[in-house]
């Protein structure tokens, strides 16, 4: 592994070029710190390459038991269900419900979180011959949590005891009014507890005070798994006459909600998703024509085939960036109770229109953002952009609520600033922020506080209300507190290394050994390597539609890698860059065709050799 003095990592300097198919290059490369004696110690007990090592101690291990558990994702590394507060009440409740065959509620969230947890539960209570009715608020009509109309609507449906999941933790109010609806609520929720709790049956969030349980990072989808083990457990002490199902089948879903809530993919979230790719990647799945078999295997089928992909190779980033927003288009400009539909149906003929309805639910979805976009783009031009700036507030009457969090997250990352993008309705307007390094937006907010109706949410998003009478000084306002987050000098955007290394060090068995530490994503980031002063070998070609994409083969002192860029085809329009030096940044990845098997890195940056 190359010495980090190798790299000058604070270089501003970026290749030119006049495509705008080519992205922003982070002006600053920023070297991640770690504990190095942690990282040989690592290397040295597992007897791998002190790159691994490194890589392993960056994501918070310290142990060679714990890394090979880590690298391994064996279910058997779950944790105990009971060990959750609130696990024994609700289970020793549902339990006594099942026995006596009485329905059970599910209410959940409009997100691919929501949907996946309803669909999970509705599908493991069925599975035990009990009925599972269930409830998701609309986006416009009932709007964010829990409401009591919902919990009528599955009173009336027969349902006694209702359980949420994924939304519930901040619901006081309308907890107590369950209670005195003579309905028996237990809350699961994943979200940050507030200080005073509602009442219920059995709360379980691993967040809330006084909570044991090892591992805080879970979804909705994977504390609704935990109650189903823990109920399953129960049903099997208590002789439960019936058949209990394996709960590893409903694994596909905890992936699906696990991968799209942006949790961190370490603990029993990498087991979760690693998994339940594993199932949804089976080629059983699609074609099984059971309806007990496997939980969910037609409706995630169906929306793997209707999203044009092929269910074999399904990773953590096809959920995140292509499976996840067809579910949350349900939620923002349709019906989330179709997701759920989808994901519980056993019938393939009803499976592929409502899969093909999520499709075009997210066409309007990406027209509306596109929309959004081009209008908060002309806004920005019209009153201009500071280079000095801090951030960005806009609204208007066009917008449509579903689409203004997903349009502020692009401004983000288009101006690297604070966005607040807000849909007016009336005298009214709601707003969706997403923030930077830097910037706690739920604190921002508080310093404007007497300008909102109301606010919340977390340190990167959150939402809030106002009046259109103070957008104005609320701008104001905002950008004040914004500039005293992040302070005078401009904003600059950062790409964070995980180590720098030599071509030669990218030996086969390696880089197929970083392939088991996925799936990636929130915690556990693919791994981004740097190796500098590299030279193009031979020509350079741009492939892909209109050659969007960089195809090249990069030399460091006689060791030749193949590389691909995506979207980086405009820099062949400056061959002066490419025939110099280069610094580049990339994953490291195995290239599998044809029986043939190498090394193949994906290009994510690059800049003149010492930048």
């Amino acid at each position: 592994m190359a010495s980090p003095e190798d790299v000058r990592l604070n270089g501003r300097k970026r290749p030119r070029s006049s495509s705008p198919d080519v992205p922003v290059f982070p002006g600053r490369w920023t070297l991640r710190k770690g504990d190095e004696d942690l990282s040989k110690r690592l290397a040295d007990e597992m007897g791998v390459p002190l790159l691994l090592g490194r890589l392993l101690a960056l994501r918070g291990i310290t142990g060679a038991e714990e890394a090979g558990t880590f690298l391994d994702a064996p279910l058997t590394a779950l944790h105990d269900p009971f060990l959750m507060r609130g696990m024994e009440e609700a289970a020793a409740h549902l339990t006594r419900e099942v026995m006596k065959g009485r329905p059970i509620g599910i209410y959940g969230d409009y997100d691919t979180d929501g949907i996946s947890s309803t669909a999970l539960l509705v599908l493991f209570f069925k599975s035990l011959g009990v009925s599972a009715p269930y409830f998701i608020p609309h986006r416009m009509r009932e709007g964010y949590g829990l409401h009591l109309s919902g919990l009528l609507k599955l009173k009336e449906a027969g349902c006694g005891t209702v359980v949420t999941v994924d939304t519930g933790i901040t619901a006081i109010e309308a907890a107590s009014e369950a209670r005195a609806s003579g309905i028996d609520l237990i809350i699961t929720d994943h979200h940050g507890p507030p200080e005073r709790l509602p009442e219920a049956v059995a709360l379980i969030n691993p967040r809330q005070p006084g909570c044991d349980y090892p591992f805080k990072g879970l979804s909705g989808v994977g504390v609704a798994f935990k109650l189903a083990a823990g109920v399953r457990r129960r049903l099997r002490d208590e002789g439960f006459a019936g058949e209990l199902p394996n709960l590893k089948q409903h694994l596909d879903l905890v992936a699906l909600g696990t991968v799209a809530d942006i949790v961190p993919l370490l603990d029993e979230n990498h087991i979760f998703v690693r998994s339940g790719l594993e199932i949804i990647s089976s080629a059983s799945r699609p074609n099984a024509d059971s309806a007990s078999s496997t939980s969910g295997k037609l409706g995630v089928g169906a929306l793997i085939a209707a999203a044009n992909l092929r269910a074999e190779s399904i990773t953590a980033g096809h959920i995140g960036f292509i499976l996840a927003p067809r579910l949350n288009a349900a939620g923002r400009v349709g019906d989330a109770e179709l997701g759920v539909e989808l994901l519980v149906e056993s019938d393939p003929a009803k499976a592929r229109p409502r899969a093909e309805k999520l499709e075009e639910w997210n066409r309007q979805r990406r027209d509306l953002e596109r929309e959004a976009y081009e209008e908060a783009l002309i806004q920005i031009e019209e009153m201009g952009l500071p280079e000095d700036r801090r951030s960005i507030v806009l609204a208007s009457e066009r917008w449509h609520p579903g689409v203004i969090g997903i349009v502020a997250s692009r401004m983000v990352e288009q101006f690297f600033r604070p966005a607040v993008l807000i849909h007016l309705d009336g005298e009214e307007g709601k707003g969706s922020c997403r923030g930077v390094p830097g910037i706690h937006m739920v604190e921002a907010l508080g310093r404007c506080a007497d300008l909102l109706i109301q606010f919340g949410g977390h340190k990167g998003a959150a939402g809030l209300s106002i009046r259109r009478e103070n957008i104005d000084p609320f701008r104001d306002r905002f950008e004040e507190a914004a500039r005293a987050f992040l302070g005078d000098e401009p904003v600059e955007t950062e790409l964070f290394l995980d180590a720098v290394v030599d071509l030669d060090d990218l030996e086969l068995p390696l880089v197929e050994t970083l392939e088991k530490m996925a799936p990636f994503g929130s915690g556990n980031p693919q791994p981004v390597l740097a190796t500098a002063g590299v030279e193009v070998a031979g020509r350079p070609e741009g492939v892909g539609e209109g050659g969007k994409h960089l195809k090249m083969r990069l030399r460091q002192r006689g060791r030749v890698v193949e590389t691909i860029g995506f979207g980086l085809g405009g820099l062949l329009d400056d061959e002066e860059f490419l025939s110099g030096k280069l610094d580049v940044a990339y994953h490291a990845g195995v290239n599998r065709w044809r029986g043939s098997t190498k090394v193949q890195i994906q290009v994510k940056a690059l800049r003149s050799a010492g930048g």
